[in-house]
């Protein structure tokens, strides 16, 4: 290196504070809820090649695959003659891409004319079109999921602005005035990366910077080979089942399988014999499928404190059969593919409970509950309400799992009631809490699922969900008891409707809906629970008394 260690730390530490203020300004630019107050966005900067080297805290399903929907974009766009003011824009999930709507937008960044870098963003956006407003449940392929985005490269003030692109584009959203905030959020997001570097640029220098941005690359490298070698060799097999197809009802639940194998400090992951591709909205597409499996190797390694970027991908070889439901045949639909990540990630964790099962947790709900509730009133404004809810994470050796937080892989947060009420007319929450005992029992607990109460206020509402967890349990590990399941009900004048984790429903004024979501499982055996611990959870309200004796062997 042409530069000591302490200037690396710095320029490390000031990529990573850049990608941070990027999420910072989109979240507080964006117009939707959904970006504002879940945060489903996230935020890089990657180098000239596309090869990501510092990302936002925020969501690892899109960040950590991030730089293959780069690659994805080079590969059909010629970027040699890319010039300032221009932007590459996707998000087919064909082309590197999540789901449709999540839109990612690369925008290159020069010193002095030449390339040096990019800034990424990526965000849900609430509508992207398609066969119905929130989520087309009935989708069987993606063009009914909405409008696809194939890698393009744009002109900002040409195509943008005013511009054809998006004139055309908007023609198609059934909320364009949130859809153009939150797009301009993104754009106003990487202009913050942009200007970050450029200040590292003319303070370092183009070679040092760059010359930095490569060791940074390298530095996760090592660390991630660090991490791995801990893991003894060998080959494991792991398994996780979904549900089921999103279609069948009463079908048989997906298996997911996958072979892990480790030879010093490397890790091979393979998903042959995994189902074949559904039919319905539940697979996950190439990028997606990638990220779950590098989330899941990280989450357990003992340095939980690497710097997150494309070099702790380089140990990693994934091999994702085409055609499963991992890695389906293009045009597919994949709205719901956070449920078949989720379970690569446990059957990754199922495989390595048998070489250290000690670090391995049990079963969270690992599953993206979202909850439409979208109100269409004739000759009205389309107004459509999502929320993102989370449940209760698996409990691990040492620790008991927190309650109602999104999965690992998306960690998008519970909106506020106040928020909801103040933006949303035709919806009243009157409930709102955790799932008490909803967790697996163990003797470290799993954590409580999150219910929500909404009362409908006006007619011409739409409910749409899509979940998980509706028949098969989170499941404990080493002894400790599954969680409870997620449901869904709706009452009305008296009556209680059941509906699946995969349903679409025509909503009355003053009907009530009422979700809730699966807790995690336990570790190990309830009986063997400190008793401190048995007592605060008494104290506390958290358990029984008849609980505490018939479950955790508590006499007092």
């Amino acid at each position: 290196m042409s530069f000591d260690q302490t200037t690396l730390t710095i320029i490390a530490r000031a990529l990573q504070s850049a990608a941070d203020e990027m999420a910072t300004n989109l979240i507080r630019s964006a117009f939707s809820a959904v970006v504002r107050e879940a945060r489903d966005c996230s935020t890089a900067l990657l180098d000239a090649e596309g090869r990501v080297i510092a990302q936002a805290e925020m969501i690892p399903m899109q960040t950590a695959a991030l730089s293959a929907a780069f690659t994805a974009a080079r590969k059909v766009l010629d970027l040699t003659s890319v010039a300032p003011g221009q932007f590459v824009i996707l998000n087919d999930p064909y082309s590197g891409g999540q789901h449709l709507n999540d839109i990612i937008v690369f925008s290159p960044i020069f010193w002095e004319g030449e390339l040096l870098a990019w800034a990424g963003s990526t965000a849900h956006h609430l509508d992207i079109g398609g066969g119905s407003a929130g989520v087309n449940t009935a989708a069987r392929e993606l063009l009914q999921e909405g409008v696809v985005i194939p890698p393009l490269l744009l002109d900002l003030e040409r195509d943008w602005k005013g511009g054809n692109f998006e004139r055309f584009f908007f023609a198609n959203i059934r909320t364009p005035e949130i859809g153009r905030g939150d797009m301009d959020a993104q754009f106003a997001a990487n202009f913050v990366g942009e200007q970050r570097i450029l200040a590292l640029a003319k303070r370092y220098g183009l070679a040092t910077l760059r010359e930095a941005m490569a060791e940074t690359l390298n530095y996760s490298e090592r660390r991630m080979r660090a991490a791995i070698s801990e893991i003894p060799d060998g080959s494991w097999t792991g398994i996780a089942y979904t549900d089921g197809d999103g279609v069948t009802k009463g079908g048989p639940p997906i298996e997911i399988r996958v072979k892990v194998t480790v030879r010093g400090d490397e890790v091979v992951i393979d998903f042959t014999g995994t189902a074949g591709q559904v039919r319905s909205m539940f697979n996950s597409p190439y990028a997606s499928s990638v990220a779950a499996a590098v989330t899941a190797i990280r989450a357990v390694l003992s340095d939980t404190e690497m710097p997150a970027n494309d070099g702790c991908n380089r140990p990693l070889t994934i091999i994702l059969p085409e055609g499963s439901i991992l890695n389906p045949h293009p045009g597919a639909p994949v709205r719901a593919r956070a449920t078949a990540s989720c379970r690569a990630l446990d059957a990754i964790h199922d495989a390595l409970g048998h070489a250290i099962p000690d670090r391995i947790p049990a079963q969270g709900n690992n599953a993206t509950t979202g909850l439409f509730l979208s109100f269409a009133p004739p000759g009205g404004k389309m107004r459509i309400h999502l929320d993102v809810l989370g449940g209760g994470w698996g409990a691990a050796r040492g620790y008991d799992a927190i309650h109602a937080t999104d999965h690992i892989l998306s960690s998008c947060r519970l909106t506020p009631t106040e928020s909801i009420e103040q933006i949303y007319e035709h919806l009243r929450m009157e409930s709102f809490g955790l799932c008490e005992q909803s967790w697996g029992e163990g003797q470290f607990n799993g954590g409580m699922g999150v219910f929500r109460r909404y009362r409908i206020t006006q007619d011409h509402v739409t409910l749409s969900l899509y979940s998980d967890r509706f028949l098969l349990p989170p499941k404990g590990r080493n002894g400790g008891r599954d969680a409870e399941r997620s449901s869904l009900r709706i009452e009305r004048q008296g009556e209680v409707i059941e509906l699946a984790g995969n349903s679409t429903f025509e909503m009355k004024r003053d009907d009530v809906v009422e979700i809730r979501i699966a807790g995690g499982g336990g570790w190990g055996d309830p009986s063997l629970r400190a008793r401190g611990r048995v007592v605060a959870d008494l104290e506390d309200g958290l358990i029984s008394a008849d609980t505490a004796r018939h479950v955790y062997a508590y006499n007092p």
